[in-house]
């Protein structure tokens, strides 16, 4: 990553915009900052409390140039992460009637304080397949069929309906929250002052996620597409679905754009973009082949049955009392990996008269 030069310009306040460090001032007194981390474009950090996850902070990114700013991803939505926020941008100078927002992905982590800085008269635009994925996942209907497809994959009632409890309502839904807001397709542009960021689809984590891409300064903005911090969790979408297939093609396309200087939803770059692509499609490889090798030696199983099987680094020895987030973590991406045995053809999954769902190698 470049290096970066200038004074932070932080407001002084009683428990903010303090020092803490080159390019670098607090936005409370728990150790939230806002850090410049990278010259051209000129890109801050702000970092933003994570709820309900073993991830301990979301990224939003501010881009300025030339009068212009260019808001990527919203965090959680929290009074103490939209009091950080504003800070941020009170101590950048940013005039929020005449920034952007753009959020990668639907996911509440990302979107959350979208009805903060559009009512503070930012303009906020997401990807067609975004609205897209609100209007599908940010419904009770898309609850009550997460129950139906754990409950097929052989989880019982009573965990179906908590894991889905725990997830359904982490995607916003501008329309039904009436946040006003204009669309972009892929292919589209997004301008701030002489930059040019291309939207770019990045499908896996969810359907219509989209990065953004500047290429003189081969500068991407990844939402969670990829991450160094750990492997990016893809979940189940539907039955003929592969969300794991997608991701794959995603990696596979981010390494081949020789990315330099990326910026994701959680954590930070830490070492060759390209490298850290093609090892999570190893990853994901892996453990796609630990459930096929699970199923040759013992045809038949559930999909729940064959969570263990998968190499998850996991109490299952006390699974009633690990996290339902977590619970529901790696039930979701098992189920996805299992979706993707059956589009590549290596598996064949039959349901049952108990209406239970198994699985079986294809040629068996």
């Amino acid at each position: 990553m470049a290096s970066v030069s200038g004074a932070a310009p932080g407001a002084p306040g009683a428990d903010w915009g303090q020092g803490c460090g080159a390019n670098c001032f607090t936005l409370d007194e728990d150790g939230f900052t806002c850090s410049r981390v990278l010259d051209a474009p000129e890109v801050w950090r702000v970092d933003l409390l994570m709820h309900d996850t073993f991830l301990p902070s979301v990224n939003a990114f501010v881009v300025m140039d030339g009068g212009e700013t260019l808001v990527v991803d919203a965090g959680t939505p929290d009074p103490m992460n939209d009091t950080r926020l504003m800070r941020a941008l009170l101590g950048l100078g940013v005039d929020p009637e005449a920034a952007t927002l753009f959020c990668t992905h639907a996911h509440i982590d990302h979107t959350g304080l979208a009805r903060e800085l559009s009512e503070a008269g930012a303009r906020v635009v997401i990807p067609e397949g975004v609205l897209g994925d609100m209007r599908r996942f940010a419904v009770p209907a898309w609850r009550d069929q997460m129950v139906e497809r754990m409950r097929a994959e052989g989880a019982s009632e009573e965990e179906s309906v908590e894991l889905a409890d725990v997830i359904w309502d982490h995607v916003v839904n501008f329309e039904t929250e009436k946040i006003a807001f204009s669309t972009v397709r892929p292919g589209d542009e997004l301008r701030c002052g002489r930059w040019r960021f291309e939207v770019v689809s990045a499908p896996g984590h969810t359907t219509g996620q989209c990065v953004l891409w500047e290429p003189e300064t081969r500068t991407a903005f990844l939402g969670d597409a990829v991450l160094f911090l750990c492997s990016t969790c893809i979940g189940f979408w539907g039955e003929g679905e592969d969300p794991i297939g997608e991701q794959l093609g995603t990696l596979r396309a981010l390494a081949e754009r020789g990315i330099e200087h990326a910026f994701m939803g959680h954590g930070l770059q830490e070492g060759d973009v390209s490298e850290r692509c093609l090892a999570n499609v190893g990853h994901h490889e892996r453990r796609s082949a630990r459930a096929m090798a699970s199923i040759a030696e013992r045809p038949g199983q559930t999909g729940f049955e064959l969570v263990p099987a998968m190499g998850w680094r996991a109490p299952f020895d006390r699974w009633a009392e690990t996290p339902a987030m977590t619970r529901w973590f790696l039930v979701s991406e098992s189920i996805a990996h299992l979706d993707h045995l059956v589009a590549a053809g290596a598996v064949r999954r039959e349901r049952g008269e108990d209406g239970v769902s198994r699985y079986w190698p294809a040629g068996a």
